[in-house]
């Protein structure tokens, strides 16, 4: 993928308008009362491609006139360089997921014995964050040996490493460059989980292919929220306890914390998110934000749920537990003691 040959950024802002009262109009409307702007990103991807993946000046782009906090800003240009470093992991995640599904080796492999429904979605979910992260160190290492002439994500890259380094917010954060990739990711994929928990606890039981398709329809949802700032992503995720315990993807979660609801539309059954745990959230020092970088990937958001739609479905994980018919076996055995008396 050297060059950026394969970039495909996409406009936030062109997307279809929001319906009255929608979760969607109301997370925008959130964000602007606790005032914070979306930041146009596709613009600055386009700036960074042009320049090769050289950095140099986008603090004066950013701050248009208009200082930022040091937070802010560096919040900012972290989730920047990852969505313009994203174009290229998408690639090697798309290839391990594909080797995975015709290997049936990772998460695709047969499940553990004995677990319930809820503890088989728990070990995929583990079993996948644990996939990705093993591509994301791969990545990070074959990226810091590509030569930086002719290859603008080699010199992002770099450039990347060096920023998040440095700087103070991700530092008392305890980030690097790899450590934030996996959080979001892992994030990224418990999300498209949450999706397939929450069908299964609101009862939808349907044949694979339509449940398949009214996941897909229900996309939307997973794109919407991953817009927000990342405080408010994280406010919605506690207060609609979507979040996991020990707030990490791979922790178990019970599948009763559920933030959507069923809809019917004129193309079918979808799920939506519920808008009632929608909270304003600022650090009070904020003015923009950009919404998650995998957001501004075309396809990636997709892709997870891609992955995650076809785990469900191959290890049976798409339609909600039936209890299995008590045995009758008293009255078996009276009708069979019946007949052996009646033959003679």
């Amino acid at each position: 993928m050297d060059g950026g040959a394969h970039i495909r950024f996409i406009q936030p802002e062109t997307c279809q308008p929001e319906a009255e009262g929608s979760f969607a109009q109301l997370y925008r409307l959130a964000h602007a009362k606790a005032g914070l702007a979306r930041l146009g990103v596709s613009n600055l991807l386009d700036w960074l491609t042009r320049r090769g993946g050289d950095a140099a000046g986008l603090d004066l782009l950013l701050e248009d006139g208009r200082p930022l906090t040091p937070d802010n800003r560096d919040r900012v240009k972290g989730n920047i360089f990852l969505s313009f470093l994203f174009h290229d992991l998408r690639h090697r995640l798309l290839v391990r997921m594909d080797q995975a599904r015709i290997k049936k080796d990772g998460p695709f492999a047969p499940l553990p014995p004995g677990l319930s429904q809820d503890q088989k979605l728990n070990w995929l979910r583990s079993q996948c964050c644990l996939t990705l992260n093993l591509v994301l160190d791969e990545w990070a290492a074959e990226m810091a040996d590509r030569p930086v002439s002719g290859c603008p994500f080699a010199r992002m890259a770099r450039f990347a490493q060096g920023f998040f380094k440095g700087s103070a917010l991700y530092a008392r954060a305890g980030h690097d460059m790899v450590s934030i990739s996996k959080t979001g990711s892992n994030t990224a994929l418990h999300m498209c989980f949450s999706l397939v928990e929450a069908s299964l606890h609101l009862g939808v039981d349907l044949p694979v292919a339509d449940w398949r398709d009214a996941m897909w329809r229900s996309r939307k949802e997973l794109k919407t929220l991953a817009a927000g700032s990342l405080g408010m992503i994280v406010t919605f995720l506690h207060a609609s306890r979507l979040e996991p315990e020990g707030e990490s993807a791979v922790n178990p979660t019970t599948g009763e914390a559920c933030a959507f609801r069923v809809e019917q539309g004129v193309d079918g059954l979808r799920l939506r998110l519920d808008s009632r745990p929608i909270t304003p959230f600022t650090t009070g020092h904020d003015r923009l934000y950009t919404g998650c970088p995998a957001f501004h990937v075309g396809g990636m958001i997709e892709m997870y749920l891609d992955w995650v739609l076809d785990l469900a479905a191959h290890h049976g994980l798409h339609a909600p537990e039936r209890l299995p018919v008590p045995a009758l076996r008293p009255q078996a055995d009276r009708l069979a003691a019946m007949a052996m008396a009646g033959d003679d």
